[in-house]
């Protein structure tokens, strides 16, 4: 391949993979913004519905930053380490292309665009079904007297009664609560990167080091799905079908949508010399 047929070839990778992931963060953005969710009644007597508000023990911007900043770190770590040492054979408009960078795209790539397809599917959820959160009668308030006879042992249609909370802005909110969000997120980029270190960080007297690291990704997720029921605000329901979309979708997006570089192996090659004054045939192995 001349060089000009490489350099389209990975700009053009690296075009639709950006157009790709921005499209998919579009609809991500538009259905978790302009897709009102499904209006659901209640029953008075749910008491699956009667919890007290309470604020975040892993805010949005946490569990955010740190579920992306946490991976990119592994990748450029482990494809630095790996590669770095592999010639540079390959260049985009005259500027090398090292084999570690390279690297790096193709597993930072793989993990966004399974991230999107995890959020997109989740949003969707969310949306298409309109669970009530646990809190919901702390932030609702409905206007229906729920003592009265007529309302007793019915269900309450979404028109029969108004929300009469002083906390508008998180009436929209109240309608989201399955799946949960922090689960198949924090689920889908730890156990991404738990993949990701048993597969690359593979270097000697990493073993130990290795396992800790992951366990370590796999409880900071843990801990976040758990609080997600701890601060009412999910079902355990909720948390378990948020849990499972983000395992799915990091293990198939592992196995059949990351291609990873391997590094090239020294391969031994018996050399055959010939001492002209013994006339002694000698063999030297070199590693090449």
């Amino acid at each position: 391949m001349s060089k000009d047929e490489t350099s389209i070839h990975i700009l053009r990778k690296v075009v639709v993979d950006g157009l790709l992931i921005f499209a998919l963060v579009i609809a991500i953005i538009a259905t978790d913004h302009l897709w009102d969710p499904f209006q659901r009644g209640f029953f008075c007597g749910d008491e699956t519905l009667m919890y007290p508000y309470k604020e975040d023990t892993v805010d949005v911007y946490m569990l955010k930053i740190g579920g992306i900043a946490i991976p990119l770190l592994a990748f450029l770590i482990c494809e630095w380490t790996l590669l770095r040492k592999e010639q540079c054979e390959e260049r985009c408009l005259g500027v090398p292309i090292h084999p570690w960078m390279r690297g790096f795209y193709c597993a930072l790539a793989s993990f966004f665009l399974g991230l999107c397809f995890v959020e997109l599917a989740t949003n969707i959820s969310k949306s298409t079904i309109g669970r009530l959160r646990p809190h919901f009668f702390d932030i609702c308030q409905p206007s229906v007297d729920c003592s009265a006879p007529q309302w007793q042992n019915r269900y309450i249609l979404p028109h029969e009664y108004t929300c009469t909370g002083q906390f508008t802005s998180r009436f929209r909110n109240m309608r989201m609560s399955f799946v949960s969000g922090h689960s198949s997120w924090a689920t889908y980029t730890m156990t991404y990167l738990a993949l990701y270190l048993e597969k690359r960080m593979i270097w000697n007297g990493t073993r130990v080091v290795r396992h800790t690291l992951q366990f370590g990704a796999l409880m900071l997720c843990w801990f976040t799905v758990l609080s997600r029921i701890s601060d009412n605000r999910h079902h355990w329901s909720d948390v378990l079908a948020g849990l499972s979309l983000g395992l799915v979708g990091a293990v198939v997006m592992w196995a059949w949508g990351t291609d990873l570089i391997q590094p090239k192996k020294n391969h031994k090659h018996t050399v055959v010399q010939y001492d002209i004054t013994n006339t002694n045939l000698h063999q030297e192995t070199l590693a090449v």
